[in-house]
Formats: structure tokens, C-alpha cells, sequence
């Protein structure tokens, strides 16, 4: 079953409006060992879209190969956009969240 998330090069593009987006994927080093079909869950966000996060900030719970895993903020900003929800499968590449600068 292919992942319902987006993959990294879909999805509305601020720089249009002036504004510059962060996309977070989950660090592609953790896929280097899983099959090359695997997909990782989306267990549960612990953001909304609208919040403030600080870089380094824990945004979501995932697991990958009966691994749980975290997914941080790489910067400062406003959560602009969850593309992948709780409880669906991703793909290498894919979008997770969009952030926003402030």
C-alpha cells in the first residue's frame, strides 16, 4: 500500500506571498536500514497547526521497523501545515509538517 502523506515536492509554496517555509521530514538516515517498500507510522502529533515551536521542540511520535522514533523541529517558527496525520503511513521524503518563519 503506498503512504497517503505527501511526498516532498507537493503542497503550497509560501515564497509567492513572501513568507519562507520549513519542510520537516523524518531524517533520512533512519531509513537506511529498513526495506526498501517499508513505511513509517505516524503515531501522534503533540503540536497544532498554528502553534509556536521552538527548534529542537519534539513535534511528533513515529515509528519506523518496530522502532519508535521522534520528530523535531530543525528551526524556530509556526506550525503552517500537518500533512501526514496520526495514524498514517509515510514514505522516505515525505512531508511531515510545514513550518512556518515568523
Amino acid at each position: 500500500m503506498r503512504a497517503r502523506g505527501r511526498p516532498h515536492n507537493n503542497g503550497p509554496d509560501r515564497s509567492e506571498t513572501g513568507g519562507s517555509m520549513v519542510d520537516v521530514i523524518l531524517d533520512p538516515k533512519r531509513w537506511e536500514s529498513a526495506e526498501p517498500d517499508a513505511e513509517a507510522l505516524l503515531e501522534s502529533w503533540l503540536v497544532d497547526e498554528g502553534d509556536h515551536v521552538d527548534a529542537g521542540q519534539v513535534l511528533a511520535k513515529a515509528s519506523l521497523v518496530h522502532e519508535g522514533l521522534v520528530v523535531a523541529a530543525p528551526a524556530p517558527g509556526v506550525v503552517e501545515q500537518i500533512a501526514v496525520a496520526a495514524g498514517e503511513k509515510f514514505g522516505p521524503g515525505y512531508i511531515l509538517v510545514r513550518l512556518a518563519d515568523e
